[in-house]
Protein backbone atom coordinates (compact mmCIF):
# COMPACT_ATOMS: atom_id res chain seq x y z
CA UNK A 1 0.00 0.00 0.00
CA UNK A 2 1.59 3.64 -0.98
CA UNK A 3 1.84 5.91 1.67
CA UNK A 4 0.39 9.34 2.33
CA UNK A 5 1.31 11.80 0.05
CA UNK A 6 3.62 14.24 1.89
CA UNK A 7 2.63 18.22 0.78
CA UNK A 8 5.34 19.91 -0.75
CA UNK A 9 5.21 23.89 -0.17
CA UNK A 10 8.74 25.70 -0.27
CA UNK A 11 11.24 26.29 -2.82
CA UNK A 12 13.98 24.77 -1.47
CA UNK A 13 16.50 23.83 -4.33
CA UNK A 14 18.54 26.54 -5.32
CA UNK A 15 19.98 25.01 -8.27
CA UNK A 16 18.51 25.24 -11.65
CA UNK A 17 18.44 23.70 -15.11
CA UNK A 18 18.75 20.00 -14.16
CA UNK A 19 16.91 17.56 -15.88
CA UNK A 20 14.73 15.22 -13.67
CA UNK A 21 13.07 11.55 -14.58
CA UNK A 22 10.71 11.00 -11.79
CA UNK A 23 9.44 6.88 -12.09
CA UNK A 24 6.25 6.54 -9.62
CA UNK A 25 3.51 4.97 -10.02
CA UNK A 26 0.83 6.91 -7.51
CA UNK A 27 -0.68 9.21 -9.79
CA UNK A 28 -1.24 11.99 -6.76
CA UNK A 29 2.57 11.62 -5.72
CA UNK A 30 3.89 11.48 -9.27
CA UNK A 31 2.10 14.55 -10.15
CA UNK A 32 3.07 16.60 -7.29
CA UNK A 33 7.19 15.73 -7.21
CA UNK A 34 6.71 17.30 -11.27
CA UNK A 35 5.14 20.23 -10.33
CA UNK A 36 7.82 20.75 -7.08
CA UNK A 37 10.72 20.14 -9.21
CA UNK A 38 9.11 22.36 -12.03
CA UNK A 39 8.31 24.77 -9.30
CA UNK A 40 12.42 25.02 -8.23
CA UNK A 41 13.62 25.52 -11.68
CA UNK A 42 13.83 21.54 -12.65
CA UNK A 43 13.02 19.75 -16.25
CA UNK A 44 10.98 17.09 -14.81
CA UNK A 45 9.41 14.51 -16.93
CA UNK A 46 7.07 11.77 -15.07
CA UNK A 47 7.05 7.96 -16.40
CA UNK A 48 4.31 5.52 -14.74
CA UNK A 49 6.62 2.54 -14.88
CA UNK A 50 10.00 1.08 -16.07
CA UNK A 51 10.03 0.26 -19.38
CA UNK A 52 8.66 3.72 -19.94
CA UNK A 53 11.58 5.17 -17.56
CA UNK A 54 13.81 3.03 -20.13
CA UNK A 55 12.44 4.51 -23.26
CA UNK A 56 12.87 8.13 -21.97
CA UNK A 57 16.36 7.26 -20.96
CA UNK A 58 17.28 5.60 -24.36
CA UNK A 59 15.83 8.99 -26.41
CA UNK A 60 16.88 12.23 -23.96
CA UNK A 61 19.44 12.34 -21.28
CA UNK A 62 18.45 13.08 -17.72
CA UNK A 63 20.93 14.88 -14.91
CA UNK A 64 19.07 12.71 -11.89
CA UNK A 65 16.47 9.69 -11.68
CA UNK A 66 13.99 9.69 -9.09
CA UNK A 67 12.51 6.32 -9.04
CA UNK A 68 10.40 4.27 -6.31
CA UNK A 69 11.27 0.80 -5.70
CA UNK A 70 8.06 -0.78 -6.82
CA UNK A 71 6.96 -0.13 -9.64
CA UNK A 72 4.06 -2.27 -11.79
CA UNK A 73 6.12 -3.82 -14.44
CA UNK A 74 9.28 -4.37 -12.70
CA UNK A 75 11.29 -2.05 -9.28
CA UNK A 76 13.93 -0.12 -9.26
CA UNK A 77 16.64 -1.97 -8.68
CA UNK A 78 15.87 -3.64 -12.04
CA UNK A 79 15.92 -0.32 -13.86
CA UNK A 80 19.28 0.82 -12.21
CA UNK A 81 21.09 -2.89 -13.38
CA UNK A 82 19.34 -2.03 -16.82
CA UNK A 83 21.15 1.99 -16.23
CA UNK A 84 24.56 0.44 -15.49
CA UNK A 85 24.33 -2.32 -18.21
CA UNK A 86 23.38 0.75 -20.72
CA UNK A 87 26.46 2.79 -18.95
CA UNK A 88 23.97 6.01 -18.69
CA UNK A 89 26.00 7.82 -16.20
CA UNK A 90 23.07 9.89 -14.51
CA UNK A 91 22.65 8.95 -10.54
CA UNK A 92 20.01 7.46 -9.37
CA UNK A 93 18.41 8.17 -6.05
CA UNK A 94 15.56 5.13 -5.06
CA UNK A 95 12.13 6.25 -3.24
CA UNK A 96 11.02 3.35 -0.75
CA UNK A 97 8.28 2.34 1.82
CA UNK A 98 8.80 1.21 5.25
CA UNK A 99 10.55 -1.77 6.17
CA UNK A 100 12.29 -1.74 2.58
CA UNK A 101 15.76 -0.59 4.04
CA UNK A 102 17.64 -3.80 3.48
CA UNK A 103 16.07 -3.56 -0.52
CA UNK A 104 17.35 -0.18 -0.51
CA UNK A 105 20.85 -0.78 0.80
CA UNK A 106 21.31 -3.69 -2.05
CA UNK A 107 20.55 -0.88 -4.55
CA UNK A 108 23.85 1.25 -3.21
CA UNK A 109 25.47 -1.51 -3.74
CA UNK A 110 24.40 -1.85 -7.09
CA UNK A 111 25.41 1.78 -7.51
CA UNK A 112 22.56 4.01 -6.47
CA UNK A 113 23.54 7.58 -5.15
CA UNK A 114 21.29 6.95 -2.34
CA UNK A 115 17.83 6.39 -1.29
CA UNK A 116 14.55 8.39 0.86
CA UNK A 117 12.46 6.66 3.13
CA UNK A 118 8.62 7.82 2.23
CA UNK A 119 7.07 9.98 3.33
CA UNK A 120 9.17 11.68 1.91
CA UNK A 121 10.50 14.93 3.40
CA UNK A 122 10.96 18.21 0.70
CA UNK A 123 14.18 19.56 2.52
CA UNK A 124 15.81 15.96 2.55
CA UNK A 125 14.50 15.47 -0.85
CA UNK A 126 16.35 18.80 -1.97
CA UNK A 127 19.74 17.93 -0.14
CA UNK A 128 19.87 14.43 -1.98
CA UNK A 129 18.58 15.84 -5.32
CA UNK A 130 21.53 18.93 -5.00
CA UNK A 131 24.15 16.36 -4.00
CA UNK A 132 23.63 13.79 -6.72
CA UNK A 133 23.49 17.26 -9.27
CA UNK A 134 26.98 17.83 -7.57
CA UNK A 135 28.81 14.65 -7.56
CA UNK A 136 27.46 14.34 -11.41
CA UNK A 137 28.76 17.62 -12.33
CA UNK A 138 32.59 16.94 -10.78
CA UNK A 139 32.65 13.80 -13.00
CA UNK A 140 32.23 15.42 -15.51
CA UNK A 141 35.45 18.01 -14.31
CA UNK A 142 38.60 16.10 -16.02
CA UNK A 143 40.79 17.24 -13.01
CA UNK A 144 38.06 15.71 -10.85
CA UNK A 145 37.80 12.70 -13.01
CA UNK A 146 41.72 12.16 -13.43
CA UNK A 147 41.80 11.83 -9.57
CA UNK A 148 39.21 9.55 -8.85
CA UNK A 149 40.38 6.19 -9.88
CA UNK A 150 43.68 7.07 -6.98
CA UNK A 151 41.15 7.78 -4.37
CA UNK A 152 39.03 4.52 -5.17
CA UNK A 153 42.40 2.73 -5.01
CA UNK A 154 43.58 3.98 -1.92
CA UNK A 155 40.09 3.24 -0.67
CA UNK A 156 40.37 -0.06 -1.47
CA UNK A 157 43.64 -0.73 0.16
CA UNK A 158 43.02 1.23 3.27
CA UNK A 159 41.73 -1.74 5.22
CA UNK A 160 42.10 -2.83 9.03
CA UNK A 161 42.32 -5.96 10.57
CA UNK A 162 40.81 -7.02 13.94
CA UNK A 163 43.69 -8.63 16.22
CA UNK A 164 41.42 -10.00 19.11
CA UNK A 165 41.39 -13.91 18.90
CA UNK A 166 38.16 -14.52 17.44
CA UNK A 167 39.28 -11.68 14.43
CA UNK A 168 42.74 -13.46 14.65
CA UNK A 169 41.32 -16.71 14.07
CA UNK A 170 38.71 -15.27 11.28
CA UNK A 171 41.36 -14.45 9.24
CA UNK A 172 43.73 -17.31 9.56
CA UNK A 173 40.71 -19.15 8.33
CA UNK A 174 40.35 -17.02 5.37
CA UNK A 175 43.97 -17.07 4.68
CA UNK A 176 43.85 -20.65 4.60
CA UNK A 177 40.67 -21.15 2.43
CA UNK A 178 41.36 -18.26 0.01
CA UNK A 179 43.48 -20.08 -2.39
CA UNK A 180 41.75 -22.67 -2.88
CA UNK A 181 38.24 -23.43 -5.25
CA UNK A 182 36.13 -24.59 -2.19
CA UNK A 183 33.05 -22.88 -1.38
CA UNK A 184 32.77 -20.79 1.43
CA UNK A 185 29.76 -20.00 3.62
CA UNK A 186 30.31 -17.10 6.06
CA UNK A 187 28.32 -17.08 9.19
CA UNK A 188 27.52 -14.35 11.32
CA UNK A 189 25.25 -11.66 12.47
CA UNK A 190 24.10 -8.78 10.27
CA UNK A 191 26.97 -5.73 9.93
CA UNK A 192 29.17 -7.71 11.51
CA UNK A 193 30.87 -7.16 8.12
CA UNK A 194 30.15 -10.75 5.81
CA UNK A 195 30.28 -9.22 2.82
CA UNK A 196 34.04 -7.75 3.74
CA UNK A 197 35.42 -11.57 4.47
CA UNK A 198 34.17 -12.30 1.12
CA UNK A 199 35.54 -9.70 -0.67
CA UNK A 200 38.92 -10.54 1.47
CA UNK A 201 38.53 -14.69 -0.06
CA UNK A 202 38.30 -13.37 -3.48
CA UNK A 203 41.25 -10.75 -3.27
CA UNK A 204 43.27 -13.30 -1.96
CA UNK A 205 42.54 -15.79 -4.38
CA UNK A 206 44.03 -16.73 -7.90
CA UNK A 207 40.72 -15.11 -9.03
CA UNK A 208 41.74 -11.63 -7.59
CA UNK A 209 41.78 -10.08 -11.46
CA UNK A 210 38.07 -11.13 -12.16
CA UNK A 211 34.59 -10.13 -10.93
CA UNK A 212 33.05 -10.01 -7.79
CA UNK A 213 30.24 -9.66 -8.22
CA UNK A 214 27.93 -9.28 -4.69
CA UNK A 215 23.83 -10.39 -4.92
CA UNK A 216 21.51 -9.91 -2.47
CA UNK A 217 19.26 -12.76 -2.03
CA UNK A 218 16.54 -11.44 0.18
CA UNK A 219 15.85 -8.99 -2.93
CA UNK A 220 15.12 -11.54 -5.44
CA UNK A 221 11.78 -12.69 -5.67
CA UNK A 222 10.86 -16.19 -6.93
CA UNK A 223 9.69 -14.24 -10.21
CA UNK A 224 12.65 -11.87 -11.13
CA UNK A 225 15.24 -14.64 -9.44
CA UNK A 226 16.09 -17.07 -12.27
CA UNK A 227 16.24 -13.82 -14.92
CA UNK A 228 18.70 -12.32 -12.38
CA UNK A 229 21.12 -15.05 -11.70
CA UNK A 230 21.19 -17.03 -15.10
CA UNK A 231 19.66 -14.42 -17.45
CA UNK A 232 17.10 -14.14 -20.11
CA UNK A 233 16.51 -13.84 -23.65
CA UNK A 234 14.41 -10.76 -25.32
CA UNK A 235 11.07 -11.54 -25.18
CA UNK A 236 10.68 -14.29 -22.64
CA UNK A 237 8.71 -12.46 -20.43
CA UNK A 238 6.77 -8.83 -20.20
CA UNK A 239 9.33 -6.43 -18.95
CA UNK A 240 12.23 -8.42 -20.92
CA UNK A 241 12.49 -5.69 -23.84
CA UNK A 242 16.16 -7.34 -24.42
CA UNK A 243 18.96 -9.70 -23.65
CA UNK A 244 20.32 -9.52 -20.10
CA UNK A 245 23.40 -10.80 -18.45
CA UNK A 246 22.94 -12.55 -15.33
CA UNK A 247 24.79 -12.42 -12.37
CA UNK A 248 26.19 -16.32 -12.84
CA UNK A 249 27.69 -14.88 -16.16
CA UNK A 250 28.80 -11.39 -14.76
CA UNK A 251 30.52 -13.11 -12.22
CA UNK A 252 32.48 -15.95 -15.36
CA UNK A 253 36.43 -16.42 -13.84
CA UNK A 254 35.67 -14.40 -10.65
CA UNK A 255 33.66 -14.89 -7.83
CA UNK A 256 29.75 -14.84 -6.82
CA UNK A 257 29.17 -13.46 -3.57
CA UNK A 258 25.34 -14.74 -2.93
CA UNK A 259 24.22 -12.91 0.54
CA UNK A 260 22.32 -13.96 2.94
CA UNK A 261 21.49 -16.86 0.77
CA UNK A 262 18.78 -18.51 3.18
CA UNK A 263 16.18 -16.01 2.08
CA UNK A 264 16.10 -17.30 -2.13
CA UNK A 265 12.80 -18.73 -2.94
CA UNK A 266 12.84 -22.78 -2.62
CA UNK A 267 12.23 -23.23 -6.38
CA UNK A 268 15.20 -21.05 -7.28
CA UNK A 269 17.22 -22.96 -4.87
CA UNK A 270 16.62 -26.16 -7.23
CA UNK A 271 17.82 -24.44 -10.16
CA UNK A 272 21.07 -22.78 -8.05
CA UNK A 273 22.14 -26.34 -6.92
CA UNK A 274 21.99 -27.34 -10.95
CA UNK A 275 23.82 -24.68 -11.67
CA UNK A 276 26.54 -26.05 -9.23
CA UNK A 277 26.49 -29.19 -9.89
CA UNK A 278 26.61 -28.99 -13.81
CA UNK A 279 28.53 -25.82 -13.87
CA UNK A 280 25.77 -24.54 -16.41
CA UNK A 281 23.27 -22.20 -16.27
CA UNK A 282 20.22 -21.72 -18.51
CA UNK A 283 18.77 -18.14 -19.60
CA UNK A 284 14.85 -17.97 -19.20
CA UNK A 285 13.82 -18.41 -22.63
CA UNK A 286 16.49 -20.05 -24.13
CA UNK A 287 16.71 -24.09 -24.54
CA UNK A 288 20.70 -24.28 -24.52
CA UNK A 289 23.16 -24.36 -21.46
CA UNK A 290 26.06 -21.99 -21.07
CA UNK A 291 28.89 -23.10 -19.16
CA UNK A 292 30.20 -20.99 -15.90
CA UNK A 293 33.20 -20.84 -14.24
CA UNK A 294 32.19 -19.12 -10.88
CA UNK A 295 33.15 -19.78 -7.21
CA UNK A 296 30.34 -19.58 -4.73
CA UNK A 297 30.68 -17.87 -1.79
CA UNK A 298 27.82 -17.53 0.29
CA UNK A 299 26.37 -15.86 3.55
CA UNK A 300 23.70 -15.69 5.58
CA UNK A 301 23.25 -14.85 9.64
CA UNK A 302 19.84 -17.45 10.01
CA UNK A 303 20.47 -20.71 10.77
CA UNK A 304 20.27 -22.95 7.53
CA UNK A 305 20.51 -26.52 9.58
CA UNK A 306 16.89 -24.92 11.42
CA UNK A 307 15.78 -23.86 7.97
CA UNK A 308 16.25 -27.54 6.52
CA UNK A 309 14.33 -29.00 9.21
CA UNK A 310 11.73 -26.61 8.83
CA UNK A 311 11.92 -27.86 5.30
CA UNK A 312 12.46 -23.81 3.38
CA UNK A 313 15.98 -24.58 3.12
CA UNK A 314 17.35 -27.29 1.07
CA UNK A 315 19.76 -29.80 2.99
CA UNK A 316 21.62 -30.96 -0.80
CA UNK A 317 22.04 -27.42 -1.33
CA UNK A 318 23.24 -26.66 2.06
CA UNK A 319 26.38 -29.02 1.49
CA UNK A 320 27.23 -27.93 -1.56
CA UNK A 321 27.58 -24.08 -0.49
CA UNK A 322 29.34 -25.69 2.78
CA UNK A 323 32.69 -26.89 1.67
CA UNK A 324 34.25 -24.70 4.18
CA UNK A 325 32.74 -22.33 6.71
CA UNK A 326 33.74 -19.24 8.53
CA UNK A 327 31.87 -17.11 11.71
CA UNK A 328 32.63 -13.82 11.85
CA UNK A 329 32.36 -12.85 15.66
CA UNK A 330 29.84 -10.15 16.42
CA UNK A 331 31.56 -7.33 17.94
CA UNK A 332 30.70 -7.49 21.37
CA UNK A 333 32.92 -10.13 21.43
CA UNK A 334 35.70 -8.49 20.13
CA UNK A 335 35.64 -5.02 22.37
CA UNK A 336 39.93 -5.24 22.30
CA UNK A 337 39.23 -4.27 18.43
CA UNK A 338 37.22 -1.20 18.97
CA UNK A 339 39.55 1.49 19.06
CA UNK A 340 41.21 0.15 16.10
CA UNK A 341 38.26 -0.07 14.05
CA UNK A 342 36.97 3.31 15.54
CA UNK A 343 40.41 5.20 14.53
CA UNK A 344 39.37 3.35 11.19
CA UNK A 345 36.41 4.42 10.30
CA UNK A 346 37.60 8.53 11.63
CA UNK A 347 39.89 8.80 9.08
CA UNK A 348 36.97 7.29 6.36
CA UNK A 349 34.91 9.75 8.04
CA UNK A 350 37.38 12.34 7.90
CA UNK A 351 38.27 11.92 4.44
CA UNK A 352 34.41 11.81 3.64
CA UNK A 353 33.11 14.88 5.10
CA UNK A 354 36.29 17.14 4.99
CA UNK A 355 36.98 17.20 8.46
CA UNK A 356 40.15 17.13 10.32
CA UNK A 357 39.66 14.59 14.07
CA UNK A 358 42.74 13.96 15.26
CA UNK A 359 41.52 12.21 18.52
CA UNK A 360 38.77 10.24 20.34
CA UNK A 361 38.59 10.87 24.50
CA UNK A 362 38.82 8.46 26.49
CA UNK A 363 35.40 8.54 27.56
CA UNK A 364 34.26 7.84 24.20
CA UNK A 365 36.19 4.82 23.98
CA UNK A 366 34.95 3.77 27.39
CA UNK A 367 31.67 4.44 25.97
CA UNK A 368 31.99 2.26 23.18
CA UNK A 369 33.71 -0.59 24.23
CA UNK A 370 30.82 -0.91 27.15
CA UNK A 371 27.71 -0.71 24.69
CA UNK A 372 26.35 -3.82 23.52
CA UNK A 373 26.19 -2.77 19.50
CA UNK A 374 23.55 -4.74 18.19
CA UNK A 375 24.34 -3.46 14.72
CA UNK A 376 27.94 -4.57 14.87
CA UNK A 377 30.58 -2.96 12.83
CA UNK A 378 27.72 -1.32 10.25
CA UNK A 379 26.40 0.46 13.60
CA UNK A 380 30.19 1.29 14.77
CA UNK A 381 30.86 2.71 11.42
CA UNK A 382 27.94 4.93 11.59
CA UNK A 383 28.32 6.20 14.95
CA UNK A 384 31.43 6.87 14.29
CA UNK A 385 30.59 9.07 11.12
CA UNK A 386 27.71 11.12 12.97
CA UNK A 387 30.35 11.88 15.44
CA UNK A 388 33.03 13.08 13.46
CA UNK A 389 30.07 15.32 11.55
CA UNK A 390 28.90 16.69 15.10
CA UNK A 391 32.50 17.48 16.33
CA UNK A 392 34.10 20.77 15.81
CA UNK A 393 37.12 20.74 17.14
CA UNK A 394 39.62 18.18 16.47
CA UNK A 395 38.79 15.84 19.33
CA UNK A 396 35.42 13.30 19.31
CA UNK A 397 33.68 13.73 23.17
CA UNK A 398 30.73 12.22 24.71
CA UNK A 399 28.55 15.25 23.35
CA UNK A 400 28.92 13.98 19.52
CA UNK A 401 27.53 10.29 20.74
CA UNK A 402 23.21 11.31 21.51
CA UNK A 403 22.16 8.27 19.75
CA UNK A 404 24.21 5.89 22.32
CA UNK A 405 21.28 5.78 24.48
CA UNK A 406 21.20 2.95 27.51
CA UNK A 407 17.57 2.16 25.89
CA UNK A 408 19.29 1.00 22.98
CA UNK A 409 21.63 -1.37 25.30
CA UNK A 410 18.67 -2.03 27.46
CA UNK A 411 16.71 -3.64 24.64
CA UNK A 412 19.77 -5.89 23.45
CA UNK A 413 20.45 -7.00 27.47
CA UNK A 414 17.02 -8.78 26.68
CA UNK A 415 18.13 -10.52 23.62
CA UNK A 416 17.50 -14.41 24.83
CA UNK A 417 15.26 -14.90 22.15
CA UNK A 418 17.43 -15.48 19.47
CA UNK A 419 16.23 -17.88 16.76
CA UNK A 420 18.78 -20.54 18.12
CA UNK A 421 15.76 -23.11 18.64
CA UNK A 422 13.61 -25.71 17.49
CA UNK A 423 11.17 -25.03 14.01
CA UNK A 424 7.97 -25.26 16.16
CA UNK A 425 9.47 -22.73 18.73
CA UNK A 426 10.56 -20.39 15.79
CA UNK A 427 6.73 -19.02 15.95
CA UNK A 428 6.85 -18.08 19.47
CA UNK A 429 10.33 -16.70 19.46
CA UNK A 430 9.23 -14.43 16.75
CA UNK A 431 6.10 -13.48 18.44
CA UNK A 432 7.62 -13.33 21.91
CA UNK A 433 10.09 -10.42 19.82
CA UNK A 434 7.26 -8.60 18.31
CA UNK A 435 5.25 -8.02 21.84
CA UNK A 436 8.84 -6.89 23.67
CA UNK A 437 9.32 -4.52 21.13
CA UNK A 438 5.67 -3.31 20.87
CA UNK A 439 5.86 -4.37 16.90
CA UNK A 440 9.21 -2.71 16.32
CA UNK A 441 9.73 -5.12 13.88
CA UNK A 442 13.52 -3.57 13.59
CA UNK A 443 13.92 -3.91 17.29
CA UNK A 444 12.07 -7.28 16.94
CA UNK A 445 15.04 -8.23 14.53
CA UNK A 446 17.75 -7.23 16.61
CA UNK A 447 16.68 -9.27 19.92
CA UNK A 448 16.45 -12.02 17.03
CA UNK A 449 19.94 -11.58 15.36
CA UNK A 450 18.37 -11.64 12.13
CA UNK A 451 17.80 -9.07 9.52
CA UNK A 452 14.68 -7.40 8.92
CA UNK A 453 14.33 -9.00 5.60
CA UNK A 454 14.46 -12.04 7.23
CA UNK A 455 12.52 -11.27 9.69
CA UNK A 456 9.78 -10.21 7.40
CA UNK A 457 10.17 -13.32 5.52
CA UNK A 458 9.06 -15.70 8.88
CA UNK A 459 6.01 -13.31 9.05
CA UNK A 460 5.18 -14.00 6.07
CA UNK A 461 5.86 -17.70 6.67
CA UNK A 462 4.13 -17.95 10.07
CA UNK A 463 1.23 -15.27 8.96
CA UNK A 464 2.00 -13.23 11.88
Amino acid sequence: MKNKTPIFTASIITQVNGRILIVEDDTSFGTMLQKWFEKNGFSAKWCLGMVSAQEALSQSAFDVVLSDLRLPDGDGIMLLTWMNQKQLPAPVVIMTGYGEIQTAVSAIKLGAFDFLEKPINPSILAQKIEAALTEKQQEKAPQKKADKPGKQEEKKNNTVEGRSPLSSRMYSFINTVAPTQMAVMIIGESGTGKEHAARLIHERSARSNAPFIAVDCGSLSMELAPSELFGHKKGSFTSAIEDKTGFFAEANGGTLFLDEVGNLPSGVQMQLLRALQEKKIRPVGTATDLEVDVRIVTATNENLEQAIAAGSFREDLYHRLNEFMIEVPPLRNCKDDIPLYAEHFVAEANAELDKRIKFISAKVFSRLETYSWPGNLRELRNVIRRAVLFSTGDTITLECLPFLSEKSVEVNKEADVSLNVSPEEEKEKIIMALEKTKGNKSKAAILLRIDRKTLYNKIRRYDL
